[in-house]
């Protein structure tokens, strides 16, 4: 069963992600997810420098959004670094953090309908159809069809990956809500399911406390992971909308340390495991139906015991 990467490194250089591509490799990961964050150094040229560093990871971000890059760029973008890395190319897709509305001033409100778009066009131009179907151009760089992960935590993005997607990832998602968002995947896989298969592949991205420097790193994707929760889990922590938007203006600010502070020990609770046992982790995974492990990736030299951990706790499935 894969198990893939996903850099939380900060800032990333090319230097970083070369030696993180060939340490996860290495360690013998399926799969390494870039971020895309404005903030940052740009994920497209940083994969392509991960496609040279490597020779058969997979490599694609995680993930990129429909708003702030056209879905033209984000087609040709993935034709381009197919030229370095062939058919180990992924797309990952979200709705784009709070980031996007706090700070690009993007609503998010139609999130499912843009990612289900863009899924669509991928597949068409990679089937030969026209980028822009008004003119009928095509797509001048050769493409071909690459797996689509969708990942979110919103009912109707829960939806659009059962109904799209090759891989659905639970990223830093509740365990108090993982079956709940499981169950609503599957249900928008009965419902109308428009890629192979009778469903997506279930990936689930925990947070772990690690101990050593991923201690404090997943309290600070706890505290971005508090925003996008359901609802009535964020009720049942005890938040209310003015905490809420509290969160996101100190999140956006950059100031994730004294944002953890506003993130409440139910919270943390819910949203990171405490105890790293990978027999009982194991147990859960299976329960939950997940064929696909991912982990975020803190330091370079953490990559190979967190794989290994992985593998652990996908035991002989793995």
């Amino acid at each position: 069963m894969p198990v893939g990467v996903i850099c939380h490194l900060h800032n990333a250089s090319f230097a970083d992600v070369r030696a993180l591509a060939e340490a996860a490799e290495s360690a013998g990961a399926d799969w390494l997810g870039l971020p895309d964050a404005f903030w940052w150094r740009d994920t497209w040229l940083l994969l392509a420098e991960a496609a040279r560093a490597t020779t058969h990871l997979e490599i694609g971000p995680m993930v990129t959004n429909p708003y702030l890059r056209h879905p033209f760029h984000t087609v040709a973008a993935v034709a381009t670094l197919q030229d370095l890395a062939g058919p180990r190319v992924i797309v990952g897709l979200g709705a784009g953090g709070s980031e996007v509305s706090g700070a690009a001033g993007v609503s998010r409100r139609d999130a499912p309908a843009r990612v289900r778009a863009l899924t669509t066009l991928l597949r068409d131009v990679a089937a030969g159809q026209p980028l822009d179907p008004a003119s009928g151009r095509t797509l001048e760089v050769p493409v071909q069809p690459t797996p689509v992960l969708i990942a979110g935590r919103g009912n109707g993005m829960l939806d659009v990956a059962g109904r799209c997607a090759d891989r659905a990832m639970l990223w830093a998602v509740p365990q108090s809500d993982l079956q709940r968002s499981a169950s609503v995947i599957a249900a928008g896989a009965v419902a109308g399911r428009e890629a192979p298969g009778q469903r997506p592949d279930l990936v689930w991205a925990p947070l772990v406390d690690h101990g050593y420097r991923s201690r404090a790193q997943v309290r600070t994707i706890a505290a971005y992971s508090v925003l996008n929760s359901h609802p009535a889990v964020q009720g049942r922590w005890g938040l209310d909308p003015a905490k809420l938007g509290r969160l996101r203006q100190l999140l956006v600010g950059g100031g994730a340390a004294a944002a953890q502070e506003l993130v409440p020990t139910a919270a943390l609770d819910d949203l990171i495991i405490q105890d790293p046992d990978p027999v009982q982790v194991g147990e859960f995974a299976a329960e939950l139906g997940a064929t696909s492990l991912a982990l975020p990736a803190f330091s370079i030299d953490e990559v190979a015991g967190r794989v290994a951990w992985a593998r652990e706790v996908l035991g002989p499935r793995g």
